[in-house]
């Protein structure tokens, strides 16, 4: 997939929440999204589009979690505290196998990643329209479950230029270097396992993709 990567002024979110029900200026930022179900008064009935939703955000956020066990675990050894980094790399290791089973067994995921983070970003001037929102909340799903391809099709009809950024986590590739750092860490080779560490956290898939680009400065 070929990314462009450019600047935008205003950040949309839409990795926790896309029923979009307010819009808010920052210094110079426009961040659009919604209160999340637990701030919310209303009984917490979701239909089935909600449950795979919620289902997708919490392979996502196990994901996250794992790349910050792996975090705090290199932080460890690099302050010589081996026994410490070992328990966080089990727990990374205990999380990466459970999403390995769970992602690689997903319909159409053939290459077994897991999208950790998206973002939309979208020009402060360009008005939020219901029907923008609406095209929005469609892709949400398909955000969460990294189907980018089909994100970037459907966005291609809204007519506003978007920048959509994601992070991917190649689940049984960064598991693989966590079992390596474990395997080092039993033969005491805590330098090899630090190494291991580093390599996994350069194996995530970071992209920014321009859509319905404008020509800044076009001919004649």
């Amino acid at each position: 997939m070929n990314s462009i990567t450019k600047n935008s002024a205003v950040t949309l979110l839409v990795l926790a929440s896309m029923t979009l029900g307010s819009t808010a200026g920052m210094a110079g930022v426009a961040t659009i999204q919604s209160a999340s179900p637990a701030a919310s008064s209303k009984p917490a009935t979701l239909n089935a589009r909600e449950k795979q939703i919620q289902q997708a955000d919490a392979l996502a956020q196990n994901g996250r979690e794992a790349m910050s066990d792996i975090a705090a675990a290199r932080q460890l050894l690099s302050e010589k505290h081996d026994d410490e980094a070992r328990q966080y790399l089990e727990q990374a290791r205990d999380l990466l196998t459970k999403l390995k089973s769970e992602v690689t067994t997903e319909k159409g995921n053939t290459s077994g990643l897991l999208s950790i983070y998206s973002q939309l970003g979208i020009n402060k001037e360009v008005e939020i329209t219901e029907q923008l929102k609406q095209k929005l909340e469609t892709t949400h799903l398909d955000v969460i479950r990294g189907k980018h391809k089909k994100v970037v099709e459907t966005l291609k009809s809204v007519d506003v230029e978007l920048q959509y950024s994601f992070v991917d986590l190649p689940v049984a590739i960064i598991l693989g270097k966590v079992e390596s750092a474990l395997k080092s860490l039993s033969e005491k080779n805590s330098k090899q396992a630090s190494e291991a560490l580093a390599a996994a956290e350069t194996e995530l898939i970071h992209d920014s993709i321009v859509i319905n680009a404008i020509n800044d400065n076009p001919a004649g």
